[in-house]
């Protein structure tokens, strides 16, 4: 009676939070054009009429083509992202905006599914139950629900790319190389936060997965070469550079590391007229020791460690150690709250440190899903702007927890070696 009552609470939850993204996160967004998707679809446009070029950087000619396509009141620019991107909209280029805008949201939508299907085999593959791994993906996806309805306004990619990352996992986990090299590929190519994912994969020599991710990378920059232009290739790093300086990185908008210590520390007349301190030399160096500490920790902790769980504690990082990070970044988070609370399922309360981890987690999920106006100008006064960054404050948590699964994984590896 107990185990059917639970199963019965599962998917209850289940159907309540299905509901609720439906009723009142997609119907809101349902039939509406923002900046956002209007920005690939545009790329897409440009792309099909010959268009395409080093002037997608140009940040109010692009808006003034966004415009063109889309209407007037949308205003958006291609910086930062890879020419690539403007392959994503492609299949969908030759509808009208707001009907290439639904039929993507319909694809999102389909992708999340996807994504939590996928992490239940990740879960199998690390021996949890089927039911487990299902309360798990609940509790994560209601913590995230916030960053769901974030991408659903505005209609912007993470969701997809969170099941192509959950894919990677799942290969990870299996040794299906090729699904996680084409997996990551093929998120790279839509956007460059992975990065630090390649590592999971080098460290422990899955050379195949590697050749195949590169491969994916190769074949679709060689095709798609001839229409988005190698002068277009060449102005991307430039633009990403400028862009990686200006003073917008300052507001809590952008929940990233080097957002919030450029809020602190550096002064712009127009974004951030009041910091806390007049030191830019930390804004523009703190921000690089962080990622070496952070990425040199996860690494050396996670050497001995299975190559799933190291690709689940770098995916934190590649969202805090971004320039520019928002709200529907943080959907891709979702693989990483999975796998670090199934490790700590799968092992008694032995120690404080144990206890932590599950403190940290609880506190991660309240985080990511508390109702903070950290967007509001109130919040980014003075010592307040402490209080601005909940989702950055939740995803270094993650982190850290996944990290201390590392450390008991490697602990446990080790062990087991020497009992042979």
């Amino acid at each position: 009676m107990g185990k059917f009552l639970r199963r019965m609470g599962l998917l209850l939850g289940w159907l309540v939070v299905w509901g609720y993204i439906l009723t009142w996160q997609l119907g809101p967004s349902w039939g509406a054009v923002t900046h956002g998707f209007v920005g690939h679809y545009t790329a897409a446009r440009l792309l099909i009429w010959g268009d395409f070029g080093p002037a997608v950087y140009d940040d109010d000619w692009f808006a003034g083509q966004v415009q063109t396509y889309t209407g007037p009141a949308v205003y958006e620019i291609f910086t930062p992202n890879m020419p690539t991107v403007a392959l994503l909209a492609l299949p969908l280029a030759g509808l009208p905006p707001q009907v290439a805008r639904n039929v993507w949201l319909a694809v999102s939508l389909a992708a999340l599914l996807a994504t939590c299907c996928v992490l239940v085999g990740v879960g199998v593959g690390l021996g949890q139950s089927l039911e487990r791994s299902g309360w798990i993906l609940l509790v994560g996806l209601i913590a995230l629900l916030p960053a769901v309805g974030a991408n659903l306004a505005v209609g912007q990619t993470y969701l997809v790319l969170g099941w192509l990352l959950a894919l990677a996992l799942l290969g990870l986990v299996y040794r299906w190389d090729w699904l996680v090299g084409g997996s990551l590929g093929l998120a790279f190519v839509l956007k460059t936060s992975g990065l630090f994912l390649w590592l999971a994969p080098l460290l422990h020599r899955r050379w195949r997965a590697l050749l195949w991710g590169g491969g994916v990378m190769l074949i679709l920059a060689a095709i798609s070469l001839p229409w988005l232009g190698f002068e277009t290739w060449l102005a991307y790093p430039t633009a990403v550079s400028a862009f990686s300086r200006r003073g917008a990185l300052a507001v809590p908008a952008y929940q990233t590391t080097t957002g919030l210590l450029t809020h602190l520390f550096s002064y712009d007349p127009v974004w951030n007229p009041a910091p806390i301190k007049q030191w830019p030399i930390l804004a523009n160096v703190l921000p690089s020791i962080i990622r070496v500490a952070a990425i040199g920790a996860t690494v050396w902790i996670g050497r001995r460690s299975d190559p799933a769980r190291l690709f689940a504690a770098l995916l934190p990082l590649t969202i805090v150690l971004l320039p520019v990070a928002e709200e529907y970044h943080f959907v891709l988070l979702l693989g990483s709250i999975f796998v670090a609370a199934t490790d700590l399922l799968q092992r008694p309360l032995e120690s404080a440190a144990d206890r932590a981890a599950w403190l940290g987690l609880g506190v991660a999920l309240l985080l990511l899903i508390a109702p903070i106006p950290f967007k509001s100008t109130g919040w980014a006064t003075g010592w307040w702007a402490l209080a601005a960054y909940p989702r950055l404050y939740a995803a270094w948590l993650v982190w850290a927890v996944a990290v201390y699964g590392l450390t008991r994984f490697s602990a446990f590896s080790q062990h087991s070696l020497t009992q042979i």
